[in-house]
């Protein structure tokens, strides 16, 4: 039972953090990929000529290449040559888009790196070799001000470049790679900041009203595993103690730390602060039974108390008449409480609970209670002499957090569960106002906002989340996904708004230029592996598509779900299309038919046999005044067929796997692969060997 809700993380050291600091060494390559096809006429200048000979005479002599003499990329501005080491695990992917208004496209290289190039001439536009864990998914598009590419991958970290001026990385929005253990949050000049600590060692801290992310606090060598708040002396601070045996003060208005406390104990696992009668203090306990007090302002320590025989757990300063108490709760199965003054064991009763991992205290008319939770899943409320004023017995299992907030001038607990269940109580009455159903697996840590509006909760998978006390309602969650990225899709919207998808099965909308979370949208009950989107009438749609073979649609920007539909195997790809006036959505399965609906009406407009070959990438698109769908398949062809009929009408061979399509009026087609982009200027699929190879 001890394991099962422990509030510790292995006491080894916690891996490195989920994404590594912003700035990165890029790696500069002076010739883009040798050109399947070129059709000459379209070069700038003799320059670019001369340029593609150089490339083309380097690559065959194995000689290096000597065009980087004189300027970079735009990509790669303020930034250093690498060593070219690949990571290991990427499998090579494409994306086209527009970059300066003219036709580009995104390479994710095999075995790490992407690079950027224009189509149309084909010239680098900028690469680099390092860009996060292996990248599974690209995106090209614009914030309106700006090109970007935004790249994510195996660390569950979106990536946003900057392709038009001098930026290169612009951020790398991602958060815990582990259980978020403790959160806080507190008010600053009206903003509600949200601060969240997990097993990656980091601090993280976010505005909680738009979830943009303000930055790391880092130093602690190990899981964070509790924090707490409070303004004293005019500052606002943060406390946070951790599995590296650590308390830390810092100034939340400039990021330093104030003192760090390093007590001889193996891990920290409660911390409190208080201001009261403007005697800073704070109070931190964990493995050895002990609870240490230090005066703020002096760094130095003023009480040892000694009393506990098993791990604290829990802490919390509450006023009492004029003099301030500090309460504790161990895996020792009792309460006690303590004179902050003189340091004199007050009470100690039996928290009726095997292992009481959890602790909060406020205040009353009718004087000043506490309430701990543990092992049973039932939280009790106390005064401070040990007499039970309510239980709060729920279903969720054991408690793992919990908090006290005056809110609509009635105290309100919230409980976090093993099970993933929060619930909201009122203290009073001992009623409970409602239960969220678990999402994001079990609640490891549990807070209110400020002004008690809000409830902040960190889950075990990673997630951080803000709900309104009120009803529960999702207002943010700040922090990425929490496994995996597998795709990204840039909207049809204004200001750019780009979604991602992945193996923790959710959806989410960013905004593409500073990574601000607008939507998270569930559904799914399996990795999500396919993104396309698209405008359906007045609608930005995004559709989705997982390993199941479910397919949602959605509107991207209300994310109100609009259909619902079902494959038969996974999909290997997945395009809205417009056909004789009328949106559809196409998807291709795993060695399976292609099939095409009705985005409005949901209604199944065709299928097309494909005789199992792998389908890689499609594209709709109209040629010679005719609706036609193009695909890239396995074996290194283009095969096209006729919408809405499905008649086929014939296929290229092409000289790499098509990793993506792109076709431009009237019948030139740019066929992105893993060794670069392959041209065919008057493409006929219903003419075999009409292309130019």
């Amino acid at each position: 039972m001890a394991e099962a809700i422990e509030h510790m993380p292995s006491r080894e050291p916690a891996a490195g953090p989920a994404h590594e600091p912003v700035h990165r060494r890029m790696e500069v390559f002076g010739a883009a990929p040798l050109p399947k096809t070129v059709d000459w006429t379209t070069a700038d200048d003799d320059g670019d000529v001369r340029t593609i000979l150089d490339s083309v005479v380097a690559q065959i002599s194995g000689l290096p290449s000597t065009i980087v003499a004189n300027t970079l990329p735009r990509l790669t501005h303020r930034v250093l040559a690498g060593d070219g080491t690949g990571l290991p695990g990427q499998e090579a992917a494409a994306v086209f888009g527009t970059v300066g208004g003219h036709s580009a496209f995104a390479l994710a290289r095999t075995g790490g790196g992407f690079g950027v190039f224009s189509a149309d001439p084909l010239k680098s536009l900028g690469e680099t070799a390092e860009a996060g864990q292996p990248i599974r998914a690209l995106a090209l598009g614009s914030d309106g001000e700006r090109d970007l590419l935004l790249t994510a991958g195996d660390d569950s970290t979106v990536w946003a470049w900057d392709l038009s001026g001098d930026e290169g990385l612009l951020y790398a929005r991602g958060g815990h790679g582990a259980a978020v253990w403790a959160v806080a949050a507190h008010s600053d000049s009206g903003d509600e900041l949200v601060y969240s600590g997990g097993g990656d060692g980091n601090i993280w801290g976010w505005g909680s009203r738009d979830g943009a992310e303000i930055g790391a606090l880092t130093g602690h060598a190990q899981a964070v595993n509790a924090l707490a708040t409070a303004r004293v002396r005019g500052l606002n601070l943060l406390v946070s103690g951790g599995d590296d045996g650590t308390v830390r003060v810092w100034n939340t208005d400039t990021g330093e730390v104030i003192h760090t406390f390093a007590p001889e104990l193996e891990w920290v696992n409660a911390v409190a602060v208080t201001g009261a009668q403007e005697r800073g203090l704070i109070a931190a306990a964990g493995s050895d039974h002990v609870v240490r007090m230090w005066d703020i302002a002096s760094g130095t320590p003023t009480q040892a108390l000694h009393g506990h025989t098993a791990a604290v757990t829990g802490l919390s300063f509450l006023q009492q008449d004029d003099r301030i108490l500090l309460a504790s709760c161990s895996y020792d199965g009792t309460v006690r409480t303590w004179d902050v003054a003189t340091g004199d064991a007050l009470d100690t009763w039996s928290a009726q609970d095997i292992w009481p991992a959890a602790l909060a205290a406020a205040s009353s008319p009718d004087g000043a209670f506490l309430v701990s939770g543990g092992a049973t899943g039932t939280a009790r409320i106390w005064d401070t002499q040990g007499m039970v004023r309510h239980a709060l017995a729920g279903s969720g299992g054991a408690i793992q957090a919990l908090a006290l907030a005056e809110h609509d001038r009635a105290t309100t607990a919230v409980l976090g569960h093993l099970d993933g269940t929060m619930r909201i109580w009122d203290v009073a009455t001992g009623a409970a106002r409602y239960a969220l159903a678990p999402d994001d697996g079990s609640i490891a840590s549990v807070a209110f906002g400020p002004a008690g509006g809000t409830v902040l909760c960190g889950t075990d998978r990673g997630t951080v989340r803000v709900h309104a006390t009120a009803d529960g309602a999702l207002q943010q969650v700040p922090t990425p996904h929490t496994d995996r990225i597998l795709s990204l899709a840039f909207l049809p919207a204004d200001g750019g708004v780009v979604a991602s998808a992945g193996a923790d099965r959710t959806v989410r909308t960013w905004e593409a230029a500073t990574g601000r979370p607008l939507l998270r949208l569930r559904g799914h009950e399996a990795a999500v592996t396919r993104l396309a989107a698209g405008q359906v009438g007045s609608i930005t749609a995004l559709a989705s598509a997982d390993e199941d073979a479910k397919i949602l649609v959605w509107d991207a920007i209300s994310g109100r779900r609009l259909l619902d539909l079902h494959a038969v195997r996974p999909l290997s790809a997945l395009v809205f299309g417009a056909v004789d006036g009328s949106d559809v959505l196409v998807a291709a399965e795993q060695r399976g038919p292609i099939r095409v609906w009705d985005v409005l009406s949901g209604e199944a407009l065709a299928t097309l046999e494909t005789a199992d070959a792998a389908i890689v990438t499609a594209t709709v698109c109209v040629l010679a005044d005719t609706s036609v769908l193009l695909a890239g398949t396995q074996d290194r062809t283009v095969r096209a067929w006729r919408l809405p009929d499905g008649a086929t009408l014939g296929a290229v061979s092409v000289e790499q796997k098509p990793l993506a399509l792109s076709f431009s009026p009237p019948e030139t087609l740019h066929v992105a692969g893993s060794s670069g982009l392959m041209t065919i200027n008057r493409f006929r699929p219903d003419v075999a060997g009409s292309g130019r190879m």
